[in-house]
């Protein structure tokens, strides 16, 4: 078993603590969510792992649009006025404006 430091640890109890005040329904489609996904990836902007505005719940159909379909992405306004409101230029590059 892989060892965690004791800040991935923090961050990772940050992360479930944000996941559990999420509401029930994908904020896509509006369907049961699974997930809770980045808005903005957190191999890209680490920064904002443990942002609550960038966690959002989202079901298994609409997190992998959104992981690999910028066009998908492109259409979420709400999201990427959500974005917008933590850093315009990561929302720029990400959602490609």
């Amino acid at each position: 078993m892989r060892q965690i430091s004791r800040k991935q640890a923090q961050l990772n109890r940050e992360v479930a603590a944000i996941k559990k005040n999420l509401p029930p329904c994908c904020a896509i489609c509006g369907r049961p969510m699974s997930d809770a996904a980045h808005l903005v990836p957190k191999s890209m902007y680490p920064e904002h792992y443990t942002n609550p505005l960038n966690i959002v719940g989202l079901c298994r159909e609409c997190h992998n649009k959104y992981d690999n379909n910028l066009a998908f992405r492109q259409r979420q306004k709400h999201l990427i006025e959500r974005v917008k409101s933590f850093d315009e230029c990561a929302a720029n590059r990400y959602f490609h404006l």
